[in-house]
């Protein structure tokens, strides 16, 4: 199938690395946040990007604007939300001491810290509430844990767990009520961000190893943009058909790709199962 005019230009500019050249990645990405918004940022990134980390990373830092949609393009951000262990929010180790401005706890998985990430976005319990906190990566009191074990997939995308030991949060953006405005539908822009940058990182994939395209494969991107646009705030039985639609869609695009790209996507193409039984359960809720 023939490609949009706007995607074949993109395929021919410069591949974007994490790994190999951050930094131009970060400038690149972030005219491209500046000129186009998070979800098209997103997509045509991933049809520039090397390796699915990478795709991936891009997908994620368009999801961090819906966090934060005053966070400046061309720096990145990580939500900070599990604990080990973790089965409800209720039983979070993590706690904001308000009347010290402390900030306490342990987080399991941050992405690129020490690596390049500028901001966490740390959820917390706060009395009855639960509230996130904005701190420079590099505040007083963060300590990176050491891995004990290698990360199974996007390995350029480095998760790391950190302590969190009486940082002083004073003068610190704190986001109030959450776990309803931010944990909540950040799986919703995730799912929709990461999914239209691993598409990109296919189509690339596809149009280097002269695969055929499917008409469906390409319609169901056009669709997840067009319809993103408008409903950016959280899912609707709709999104969740687009979104169901576009993985289908790749996982049926991802089998024809052949060598090194194809072991990679066989790896990696498990971030986009992470959500799948949540949203049958918000389908099966939404239905009735």
């Amino acid at each position: 199938m023939m490609l949009p005019e706007e995607w074949m230009i993109t395929l021919k500019q410069p591949v974007l690395s994490l790994q190999k050249s951050p930094f131009t990645l970060r400038l690149t990405y972030g005219r491209s946040l500046r000129s186009v918004g998070s979800a098209k940022a997103a997509f045509f990134s991933g049809l520039r990007s090397d390796t699915p980390s990478t795709a991936f990373f891009c997908g994620y830092q368009a999801a961090i604007r819906f966090v934060d949609p005053s966070l400046e393009a061309e720096q990145w951000g990580a939500f900070c939300v599990s604990e080990k262990g973790l089965k409800s929010l209720s039983s979070m180790i993590t706690c904001f001491d308000q009347e010290r401005g402390w900030l306490s706890g342990v987080k399991s998985h941050v992405l690129l810290m020490g690596q390049g990430i500028d901001w966490l976005y740390i959820l917390a319990k706060c009395h009855d509430d639960i509230v996130a906190i904005k701190l420079a990566a590099n505040s007083d009191g963060i300590r990176i844990i050491p891995a004990d074990r290698s990360q199974p997939f996007v390995p350029d995308a480095v998760h790391s767990a950190i302590a969190l030991e009486k940082v002083d949060v004073k003068g610190a953006v704190i986001f109030n009520d959450a776990h309803a405005s931010i944990n909540r539908p950040f799986r919703y822009w995730e799912d929709v961000c990461v999914g239209l940058a691993f598409a990109g990182w296919l189509v690339r994939q596809l149009v280097q190893q002269a695969h055929d395209i499917s008409p469906e494969f390409v319609i169901s991107i056009q669709n997840m943009l067009a319809v993103f646009v408008d409903n950016p705030q959280g899912y609707s039985l709709n999104m969740l058909k687009i979104v169901d639609n576009l993985y289908r869609e790749m996982m049926l695009a991802g089998d024809q790709i052949l060598g090194d790209a194809g072991t990679s996507w066989k790896r990696d193409r498990v971030l986009l199962a992470l959500g799948e039984k949540s949203r049958q359960a918000l389908r099966e809720k939404m239905s009735h």
